[in-house]
């Protein structure tokens, strides 16, 4: 599989990529965290998303009885590159193989900032907290 330099150079646990998906509510962009352990040594990389819709989550989750720490939210203040409060949902995660990112390389544009490791632990206790999240799926968040 050929993957673009670029990409070969950003893809890593924290880093952060703004693109449409087309598994989204909204047509319009959004903000993709790379949750895996190693994601140039998997074949699948797993993200999670920002949304800004902060309160349709929060009784999102209080209706499907999700633990609280599943929803983390996020201000500006916690991640620069937020213009208003958001927050991440970690009952709900994306999976891209490598061949699907490379492809989508061209659209995807990498913001210059990485989660701090504290914002990424937090989501990532998250994902593991959620019973919506399969065994498979944390798996590739846990290191080898």
């Amino acid at each position: 599989m050929d993957i673009p330099f670029e990409l070969r150079l950003t893809l890593r646990r924290g880093s952060v990529y703004y693109f449409e998906h087309r598994e989204l509510d909204s047509p319009a962009p959004h903000y993709f965290i790379v949750l895996n352990h190693s994601p140039l040594t998997q074949q699948v990389v797993l993200m999670s998303v920002f949304t800004s819709k902060v309160e349709n989550q929060k009784r999102r989750i209080r209706r499907a009885n999700l633990p609280p720490e599943t929803l983390i939210e996020i201000s500006p203040q916690d991640y620069a590159e937020l213009t208003k409060e958001s927050c991440v949902n970690c009952n709900k995660v994306f999976t891209k193989s490598l061949a699907e990112l490379a492809q989508l390389h061209p659209e995807m544009k990498k913001k210059p900032l990485d989660l701090s490791s504290e914002l990424l632990e937090r989501i990532l206790k998250g994902v593991e907290a959620s019973p919506l999240v399969s065994e498979e799926e944390k798996k590739l968040i846990r290191p080898s």
